[in-house]
């Protein structure tokens, strides 16, 4: 699945796709950006030149806020498809493809690796949040400090929540929706789901939340609890083998 990324992000993209066109001459294969502001190279090879010929470049790529991409041969990228299930599903879900033909063709993600990584996402998830207050109750700041580890937490919470969605098979079309799909498939309370994500955007409320901060970790235990028990299952439709 592809999507739109704007026309002034796509040519500086494209400025970027004939540097490395430049750099690895017919080695290069793919240059493909998302959304989000990521962006993955594909080679044929790499090597120590290929990096010293890249460097020089990359500091104009940052003026005009183009991400530095990954830089990755087609034959890494098939054979790390278990070690970054997360980080290659959103790449195969959500890419524009800038130049060349990216290394996508019959690749699928093991539904078992995808569920191993989002079980330690949301383990990890709880961990920091655990660490993080006693951390703030250590430096005898527990709400300001506290504030901040909510509002610090909203991305990696939609990103798990997110992730775990798309493991089976749904695409929440905003938080509101990932609040509803959190409920009603981990048991995590919705209002609080909701709360907790719109940080994202209006830190300022974390501090409103600091007093449900056990109701928040107890949440978050039972997302952790739903991801450790469950088992992937998938339909013809859904991730098939890895493509090694």
């Amino acid at each position: 699945m592809s999507t739109a990324i704007d026309a002034t992000v796509r040519h500086r993209y494209e400025r970027m796709a004939g540097d490395f066109q430049r750099v690895f001459g017919d080695r290069f294969v793919a240059l493909v950006a998302s959304p989000g502001g990521a962006a993955a190279a594909f080679v044929a090879s790499l090597g120590a030149d290929d990096l010293q010929a890249l460097g020089p470049l990359a500091d104009a790529w940052r003026r005009e806020t183009a991400a530095v991409p990954l830089v990755m041969t087609t034959d890494e990228f098939r054979r790390s498809l278990d070690t970054f299930p997360l980080e290659y599903q959103t790449l195969l879900d959500e890419h524009v493809v800038i130049a060349g033909q990216p290394p996508f063709e019959g690749v699928r993600i093991q539904p078992d690796d995808l569920r191993r990584a989002c079980e330690a996402q949301a383990r990890g998830h709880l961990i920091h949040l655990r660490q993080g207050w006693i951390g703030q109750a250590a430096h005898h700041a527990p709400h300001g400090g506290l504030a901040h580890l909510l509002a610090d937490s909203s991305g990696p919470l939609r990103a798990t929540l997110t992730n775990l969605a798309r493991l089976h098979g749904e695409v929440p079309a905003d938080d509101g929706a990932l609040a509803t799909w959190a409920s009603r498939t981990t048991g995590m309370p919705e209002p609080l789901v909701r709360d907790v994500l719109s940080l994202t955007d209006a830190p300022h409320r974390s501090a409103a939340l600091v007093a449900r901060m056990p109701e928040y970790l107890d949440a978050c235990e039972r997302l952790w609890a739903f991801t450790d028990s469950w088992r992937a299952s998938v339909g013809a439709s859904g991730p098939s083998a890895n493509t090694r």
